[in-house]
C-alpha cells in the first residue's frame, strides 16, 4: 500500500510539477518539492505506524498555558 501510495504521489507530482520545469521556475519548483516531501512524509507515517508524529501536538504543547490561563480568566467572573 505504501508503495502504491507513492507511485500515485510521483506521478501526480510529474504532471503538476512539469510546468514549473518546462518555464524554469526554481523558487516555485523548490517550494513545490518541500511540500510534497512533507505530505509524503506524512502519508507514509500514517500508512505504517499507528502513532505518527502529530504537529498539533507539538503546538498543543506550546499554547496550553496560554489557553488554560484565558480559561481560567474567563469562567472566573
Amino acid at each position: 500500500m505504501v508503495i502504491l501510495n507513492v507511485i500515485v504521489i510521483l506521478v501526480l507530482a510529474g504532471i503538476e510539477g512539469r510546468p514549473l520545469l518546462r518555464d524554469r521556475k526554481w523558487a516555485e519548483l523548490a517550494v513545490f518539492s518541500v511540500l510534497l516531501l512533507i505530505a509524503t512524509a506524512i502519508i507514509i507515517m500514517d500508512s505504517v505506524s499507528t502513532e505518527p508524529f502529530r504537529i498539533s501536538t507539538v503546538i498543543d504543547l506550546i499554547f496550553r498555558p496560554y489557553t488554560s490561563m484565558v480559561k481560567k480568566l474567563l469562567t472566573s467572573f
